[in-house]
């Protein structure tokens, strides 16, 4: 089969690159992203459940902190 020179190439534009976060998308943190876009802390909080992928909170937020902090203590 040949190829039908009218259709454009996949990589013919080139404006089609994606900015990457500048700053960590849990509220009221402006900290510089080290891994999955989150700074280190909420990286934990990540980890644990305590905000999702978009940095928001979940509805069970302060039980699972509370959770997060006995665990802290306890590693302590």
């Amino acid at each position: 089969m040949a190829k039908d020179k009218s259709a454009p190439s996949a990589n013919a534009n080139p404006s089609n690159v994606v900015a990457l976060p500048t700053r960590c998308p849990v509220d009221g943190c402006g900290k510089k992203p080290s891994r999955m876009h989150f700074c280190d802390e909420h990286f934990q909080w990540f980890k644990m459940g305590l905000v999702n992928r978009k940095g928001e909170k979940p509805k069970d937020f302060d039980k699972k902190y509370q959770a997060y902090l006995r665990k802290l203590e306890k590693a302590a």
